[in-house]
């Protein structure tokens, strides 16, 4: 009985021999395992912020010459406008096309549109060569305002209406009262009412009014109604000429189409961050979403 304790004893004697420097090797190769890991995880981290660094290096660099190369381009137009020897309508509305095809986001272009429109009318230019630039200045400003709804309507929401004109509509005997118009974005409902006091078929304008009302509800500190009066044609950019609402918001009303029988208007709710790049939220509204950015995390 002694003899198979011993023996037993024996076994796990040696069997402990055997595998106390296999342990020691098992760990070893475990810890290099680990840093081997660990080293290649770092690597790839500090490979993978060296791309970046290069890629954020790269796009301000390029951002850089585009906005040099913008800003020498603005100042050539602006200043040819202006320049005494620029007097072909040609060379215009050239010049139009290209400011309005690379600044549009930027700049509110109506006044020069409607210069331009003036000085075509008082052309000494034949009445076909007369059409074409006035077809050409329509098509450009329809182009522009046709680019800005589409960034617009990507985060808002639209309602188009039709309006019929009648005799006292284009004299502005009498105004029309469109339908009241529901719509909601970012949780927020308002009703849109539009009314168009007269309609101007030569300079395809509309004289309307806009009233907004913005009912009581969470999270809206300017619940009440209000109303603007304005002027609205092809030659408005939707993204600079809105109406600025409470929380950030804005609201359109674009003239899509005109023609003596009536005309198209659309109406598009949209968020502040899709205005110009002019138009700034105000200090109060960066606070607000500051604070619920804080709140939601």
């Amino acid at each position: 009985m002694a003899g198979e304790i011993k023996d037993h004893k024996d076994f796990w004697d040696k069997l402990q021999i055997v595998l106390s420097p296999l342990g020691g090797l098992l760990t070893a190769i475990a810890v290099a395992s680990l840093g081997f890991i660990g080293s290649r995880t770092i690597e790839k981290q500090q490979s993978n912020e060296a791309k970046l660094r290069l890629y954020s290096e790269l796009m301000t660099r390029r951002e850089e010459s585009e906005a040099t190369l913008r800003k020498e381009m603005f100042q050539s137009i602006i200043g040819s406008f202006f320049d005494a020897q620029s007097t072909s309508l040609e060379a215009k509305l050239l010049k139009m096309e290209l400011l309005a095809q690379n600044f549009h986001e930027a700049l509110d272009l109506s006044p020069l549109f409607k210069h331009i429109r003036r000085e075509i009318a008082l052309a000494p230019a034949a009445g076909p060569a007369k059409r074409l630039y006035e077809r050409r200045l329509g098509e450009l400003a329809r182009e522009v305002t046709r680019k800005q709804m589409l960034v617009i309507e990507a985060a808002g929401v639209r309602f188009d209406q039709t309006i019929v004109f009648g005799d006292s509509l284009l004299t502005g005997e009498r105004s029309e009262q469109l339908e009241e118009v529901d719509l909601t974005l970012g949780g927020i409902r308002r009703q849109f009412r539009l009314t168009v006091f007269r309609a101007d078929t030569a300079l395809q304008e509309l004289q309307v009014s806009l009233q907004v009302y913005t009912e009581a509800q969470p999270g809206v500190p300017a619940a009440g109604r209000s109303e603007v009066e304005f002027e609205v044609g092809y030659f408005d950019s939707p993204m600079i000429d809105n109406t600025r609402l409470s929380n950030d918001q804005r609201v359109s009303i674009i003239l899509t189409d005109m023609n003596q029988a009536g005309a198209s208007v659309s109406i598009v709710y949209f968020p502040g961050s899709r205005a110009s790049l002019r138009e700034k939220p105000y200090y109060e509204e960066i606070l607000r979403k500051l604070a619920d950015t804080v709140g939601v995390r």
